[in-house]
């Protein structure tokens, strides 16, 4: 596998990772038996992929 794919791979995990909780979350709403931890789960998502893109990744020594 070529390295420079591992990087796009990851986000468009976790870009997925973090639609699915939503839609959870939204399935449960709807039937009256919200699951409150899939939005704290999309949220903390969310913060911490924004803390990556804007960072830049990992720091380079």
């Amino acid at each position: 596998m070529d390295p420079r794919l591992i990087r796009p791979l990851a986000f468009a995990g976790v870009v997925l990772a973090m639609l699915l909780s939503i839609w959870y979350l939204l399935k449960t709403y709807e039937e009256g038996n919200p699951r409150w931890i899939f939005l704290i789960m999309a949220l903390g998502i969310a913060v911490l992929l924004s803390q990556n893109l804007r960072t830049g990744g990992r720091r380079k020594d």
